[in-house]
């Protein structure tokens, strides 16, 4: 039988519930029958909505984003999504407003470890042509 030292156990304790519950996870539903190939997360610009693009585009994907807040950020979410839209070839996202939970909830759920998301957003891959040669010169490809 393994025993563990106390001094040992509650890092270990903490860090595993802090390694679960800081993660950010996406999901994306493609919804254009086209692929493009891959561009980099630094050259998607991000729009708040479909009247600030500046171009005509096309809608390549839908990617919901979530974490926990009391262990990201709402920028940390936006660029892993930006990451999966990269993946996608988009040159930009239209991002949807954050939802988040209550404070008592974020409060209970960290003291519990729990892994539940809250804060969640979605947002649309796309693609805008004339965004091309700016991509090009970001991405080098």
């Amino acid at each position: 039988m393994i025993r563990l030292n106390n001094a040992w156990a509650i890092p270990l304790v903490a860090a595993t519930i802090s390694a679960t519950a800081c993660g950010i996870r996406t999901h994306s539903t493609q919804v254009s029958p086209v692929t493009r190939a891959p561009t980099c997360d630094e050259a998607i610009d991000v729009y708040t909505s479909r009247a600030a693009v500046p171009h005509d585009y096309y809608e390549l994907a839908w990617i919901t984003g979530e974490g926990n807040s009391i262990y990201t950020s709402e920028n940390k979410i936006v660029d892993k999504i930006r990451k999966e839209a990269a993946e996608k070839g988009a040159n930009a996202i239209i991002v949807n407003d954050f939802a988040t939970s209550g404070a008592t909830t974020k409060v209970i759920g960290a003291a519990l470890g729990g892994n539940t998301a809250d804060a969640k957003t979605s947002a649309l891959a796309i693609y805008m042509p004339d965004e091309a040669s700016r991509v090009t010169l970001k991405c080098g490809k």
